[in-house]
């Protein structure tokens, strides 16, 4: 059994809350003062994710997305904090802090690809990375779906080996990609002007979806709170993807 407070501090010893970006909110966001022995890793705290932490018993949320990140205005019994604390549930989330570990989202994502030669950017989110052989980006592309479970591209016929590489979303690097001298952007999402003025340049880009690009580094981050608490169950619920096509 541990509380929430426990739980933080222990991963707060392996992915810092402080080193989260100025504008994230990660934390113990909210804290039940109950120990649990069960504990579910998720990507975002949607009802269903709240809804398996009840079947299971589990009484510690972690989520990778911010449960609260807009000031709280009012609540009602509607509300999915309000759930939370009538049911005892406490939630910590670890993002941008946990993008940054070594072993993060990003890394996540570029081992899944199979990148060669990482460099991680000054941010310490995005990096660089050389594909196993020059692919066009199509065929790229159609790895990244069998991988994460969609993606889309431009420029489909140029031949690219090193990638620029940013989990969840990509918009307002243009800048940054370019300096890079990458071939390719694979990301989450990317806004239409970006992706205009990088195809423009002569860069391809693959979008693969904001969750889908991060769910892969879910086990990761359940494994540190194994690792660091073996006594607690941890389970990851993996769930459906924002959009689908149709």
């Amino acid at each position: 059994m541990a509380s929430a407070k426990q739980l933080y501090m222990a991963l707060n010893e392996i992915i810092p809350f402080e080193n989260q970006e100025s504008w994230d909110n990660s934390g113990l966001l909210l804290d039940s003062g109950k120990d649990s022995d069960k504990v579910l890793v998720c990507l975002d705290v949607t009802s269903e994710a709240v809804r398996r932490a009840e079947e299971t018993g589990a009484g510690i949320i972690v989520s990778h997305h911010p449960l609260i990140f807009s000031p709280l205005k009012k609540l009602s019994e509607q509300d999915l904090v309000y759930r939370l604390i009538e049911k005892g549930i406490s939630v910590i989330c670890a993002h941008t802090n946990f993008d940054k570990y070594e072993k993060g989202t990003g890394y996540c994502m570029a081992a899944a690809l199979g990148l060669e030669n990482i460099q991680f950017c000054e941010d310490g989110i995005c990096l660089t990375g050389d594909l196993p052989e020059e692919s066009l980006v199509s065929d790229t592309a159609l790895k990244c779906k069998e991988i994460f479970g969609a993606a889309s591209c431009s420029l489909p016929d140029k031949k690219v080996k090193n990638v620029f590489l940013c989990p969840g979303s990509g918009g307002g690097l243009t800048g940054v990609v370019l300096d890079s001298g990458a071939d390719c952007f694979i990301t989450g999402e990317c806004s239409y002007h970006d992706v205009l003025d990088l195809r423009h340049a002569g860069v391809g880009v693959i979008t693969l979806g904001h969750d889908l690009s991060e769910r892969v580094s879910l086990p990761v981050l359940a494994g540190l709170i194994s690792g660091r608490m073996p006594g607690l169950q941890v389970s990851v619920f993996t769930q459906k993807a924002l959009t689908e096509s149709v």
